[in-house]
Parts: C-alpha cells; structure tokens; sequence
C-alpha cells in the first residue's frame, strides 16, 4: 500500500503544477523527479481523475484512477479496462489494480502497474473518447490534448 500512499502525493503535485488555471478537467503531462506524468485533472486542483507515472529506471508505469465501486473495501482487487469509444476491440488495456479509501479527501483510488505497450499509446494518442470500466461501470474521457500531454511519458517510458 506504500504505492497507493505515494499515487495520492502525486496527485496532489500534479494538481498543484504550474498549469493554467481553469475549472475543468483537462491532460496535464509533466516531467517527474524521476520520469514523466500524465494526469486528467484540474490545474491548480486536487480533482485528478486518472494519472500514468513513469519511472524512468524501472519503465513501470503507475495508473492511479479514482472510481468508487460498489461495495468499496481496501485491498479490494479489481480490473481497470481502458479503450477507446468506437474502437474498443482494436485497442485496450486491462490493468490489474488494488483499491483504497484516501483518508485526507475520502476518494477511493484504484492503482495498478503496468508498462507501456503499443494499445496504450495508441489509446492515448489517437483522439476522441477514453473508456474506462471497472465491473461495468465506464467513465468517458475526453481525448482532448492526451497525445500532446503524453509526449514526456511516451519519451520516458517508450
């Protein structure tokens, strides 16, 4: 659970970044003390949505993604799918994670390794809608400006 403490202070650096401010959500990439960041969040916030951290050694890369199940326990496993709307079957990324109920803003946080793949960058790169399910539930994320903001984490963990 030493990662899932860690997922939550990058969310809250990412939140605090020098960004333009602005009220919605919106791909923030960033370079890390130790690799690149990509996060769907809020500038100047701490509303952060999902968020990709590299580490530049390792080429691992953390997926935090904040999602309340039904039924919520730490410690609980469950899959994070990610894909694109309309283009499901050609590209997605099924992420193993393990949940947590964040103590200092009670969100519930998903987080899991993986590392970088060709589905992954294409889902990231290619535009329109992020889908995100976990046990059927789907989120959609606009794929708005993902491809410029993930250029650091696509270098960093290539």
């Amino acid at each position: 659970m030493k990662k899932i403490a860690w997922g939550a202070c990058a969310l809250f650096v990412l939140a605090f970044s020098p960004a333009q401010a602005a009220d919605e959500y919106k791909w923030i990439g960033q370079i890390t003390e130790d690799g690149a960041a990509l996060s769907f969040a809020i500038p100047q916030s701490d509303a952060s949505k999902l968020d990709f951290h590299c580490d530049r050694k390792t080429k691992k890369i953390v997926v935090n993604y904040e999602h309340e199940p039904k039924d919520p326990r730490d410690g609980m496993k469950l899959t994070l799918q990610l894909s694109r709307k309309g283009n499901a079957a050609a590209a997605n990324v099924n992420i193993a994670t393990t949940g947590q109920r964040l103590e200092l803003d009670d969100k519930f946080l998903l987080q899991g390794e993986i590392r970088m793949s060709p589905q992954l960058r294409r889902i990231l790169s290619e535009g329109g809608t992020l889908l995100a399910t976990v046990n059927g539930q789907t989120d959609e994320i606009p794929l708005d400006g993902a491809m410029q903001a993930a250029r650091r984490l696509f270098a960093s963990c290539p």
